[in-house]
């Protein structure tokens, strides 16, 4: 079952990563819109879908999330596949509403889906490796956009959405195939956030509100919203999923542009960073073995804000030099990423209050969704300013993570000073 599963969500993690380094890219010159359009109108379609966050949640208590997932594919599907029928904002707003929708479906229901299929460690290997998917996936994407711009008919900008949408198909059904003992209510099975890790930090004396108040009932909205360490963690958590988008989404349009670049170099260093990432993650996370969470987590911010820095003043370096900073920031970016991802996830595993890990999923899954969701229309704007505008505010959007971080762990003492589960499995 788990391998089916594993499978299933490789492709899904594979598809979604695809997308991402060539959404901008596909409106501006497939489809023919404005950099600022194409922009808003994908931030537009992708907030709206964060509103039916709390919606799937509920849902997947109700029915489960292996009916979830399928259905999330299905969406994915039929959102994909209209992709080239879509050439005016509002149109790009309602698929990329209706996309969204589907990662939402998805993001929400995957993680308890691990903990009905694995345990211990292996959950948290298990989940390592889908963020290596959508790394690998991001990847494709890049070596894609690569070839893919060099040739001028529209049918080669749409060819790669029509791959996408049968991927997404080919997941529905390979998750079809589990059976129907891992399909029923939430409570089936404990959850992957609910850890004597989390327990404890409830019932202690843990600093800065983090345990729930008696009269709180565990399991309920204002049990999560209420906990103050762990709604700290997930805004903090956004520099580091806006840094995560920001390379992948704007660095081809950077390129094409603005440089006025072959578009081998963003491929080039997207495909290159992301090798990183999928050949080094286990080794990278390694040398965490016996340091805390927090270490990791400041390092990658460290490390995002060094090499947004970097590329600030690409506009005022001839083309070689910014080539060199690009391929030099790509491994940088990558190194971050492979210390953040794993770690960020374990962390907010747990910090989760015990009794409401849904709930608490699904907020932290916003922590994902609402960066990567505003990062289209927020880079296009600030790009549409000034090159060095738009690196210098993601410089210190993943700087100001550091102060926060420390500050957390004195109220996540478990959550952030013990290594991860992923490091020492």
């Amino acid at each position: 079952m788990l391998r089916i599963f594993l499978a299933a969500t490789l492709i899904d993690a594979l598809g979604s990563g695809l997308w991402v380094p060539f959404a901008l890219l596909f409106l501006v010159h497939g489809q023919g819109m404005g950099l600022v359009d194409a922009g808003a109108s994908l931030t537009t379609g992708a907030l709206l879908a964060l509103v039916t966050g709390p919606a799937t949640g509920a849902a997947m208590d109700r029915f489960g999330p292996r009916a979830l997932l399928i259905a999330g594919n299905l969406v994915r599907l039929a959102a994909f596949a209209a992709y080239p029928l879509a050439h005016t904002s509002w149109q790009v707003v309602v698929v990329s509403a209706v996309a969204g929708f589907g990662d939402r479906l998805f993001w929400t229901c995957n993680a308890p889906m691990v903990t009905r299929l694995t345990t211990g460690g292996e959950t948290d290997r298990v989940l390592a490796t889908q963020t290596v998917g959508r790394f690998a996936g991001a990847g494709i994407g890049a070596a894609a956009m690569a070839v893919l711009p060099t040739i001028t008919s529209p049918w080669a900008f749409h060819l790669l959405a029509y791959v996408n949408a049968a991927s997404f198909g080919v997941a529905a059904v390979l998750i079809r195939l589990l059976p129907r003992v891992v399909s029923g209510n939430a409570g089936a099975n404990p959850p992957y956030h609910s850890r004597p890790a989390a327990a404890g930090r409830s019932a202690g004396a843990g600093a800065g509100g983090g345990e729930l108040a008696a009269e709180v009932r565990p399991g309920s909205w204002r049990a999560v919203l209420g906990d103050r360490a762990f709604t700290g963690f997930c805004v903090t958590h956004m520099a580091f999923t806006l840094a995560s988008a920001s390379k992948f989404s704007v660095l081809p349009i950077v390129v094409r542009d603005l440089l006025h670049g072959p578009q081998w170099i963003a491929g080039t260093a997207i495909t290159v960073g992301t090798v990183v990432v999928v050949a080094g993650q286990r080794p990278i996370v390694g040398l965490l073995a016996g340091r805390s969470r927090t270490a990791g987590l400041i390092g990658a911010a460290v490390l995002f804000a060094l090499c947004f820095a970097l590329l600030i003043p690409l506009q005022a370096v001839s083309l070689p030099v910014a080539t060199a900073l690009i391929l030099l920031t790509s491994l940088g970016f990558s190194i971050a990423e492979a210390l953040f991802g794993p770690t960020a996830t374990a962390a907010a595993a747990a910090a989760a209050p015990p009794g409401a890990e849904g709930r608490a999923s699904s907020i932290f899954q916003l922590s994902w969704g609402l960066p990567i969701a505003l990062a289209p229309g927020l880079l296009a704007t600030l790009l549409s300013a000034s090159n060095a505008l738009t690196w210098s505010i993601l410089a210190l959007t993943c700087a100001s993570a550091v102060p926060a971080l420390v500050v957390l762990r004195k109220k996540l003492p478990t959550a952030l000073r013990e290594p991860s589960p992923a490091v020492s499995a």
